[in-house]
């Protein structure tokens, strides 16, 4: 499976890092900052390369005439990440294409457009809405 990964930080490095552990797992990270790729290390399997993910050009390197399984776009940018996921979607045609989007509302309206996105916003309210409900009382029961 070959996996490209947009976006070198916190999040971007872990998924990376374990997606690069995968039996027949091909993994590309781009970022822009150069200094982003000591996150994976010395070790890490997978291809690092700087450059801009909004860029059009840089993709044909990476995916002209190869098939790619997923593109992730995990950029703190959500327009980064959007604009980079149609790229892979529409033109590459990748087959799974995800994308890190931080504004709930932008959230919606791109899934409504058909791109899969995740929303860390959402996901964390929701978490911290069950941390913070009360304890389930276990029922008694009348023997």
């Amino acid at each position: 499976m070959k996996v490209v990964i947009m976006g070198c930080g916190r999040l971007g490095q872990r998924v990376a890092k374990k997606m690069a552990k995968e039996e027949n797992c091909d993994v590309i990270v781009i970022d822009k900052n150069a200094s982003a790729f000591h996150r994976l290390g010395k070790d890490f399997p997978g291809k690092g390369m700087q450059a801009d993910g909004t860029d059009m050009g840089i993709y044909s390197d990476i995916m002209e005439g190869v098939a790619v399984d997923v593109f992730l776009a995990l950029t703190n940018s959500d327009n980064a990440n959007i604009m980079a996921a149609e790229i892979a979607r529409q033109k590459y045609k990748v087959a799974k294409v995800i994308a890190r989007v931080d504004d709930p509302i932008r959230a919606k309206a791109f899934e409504e457009l058909g791109i899969e996105t995740f929303c860390p916003t959402v996901l964390s309210e929701k978490r911290l809405a069950k941390m913070m409900a009360p304890p389930k009382q276990e029922e008694e029961r009348g023997d």
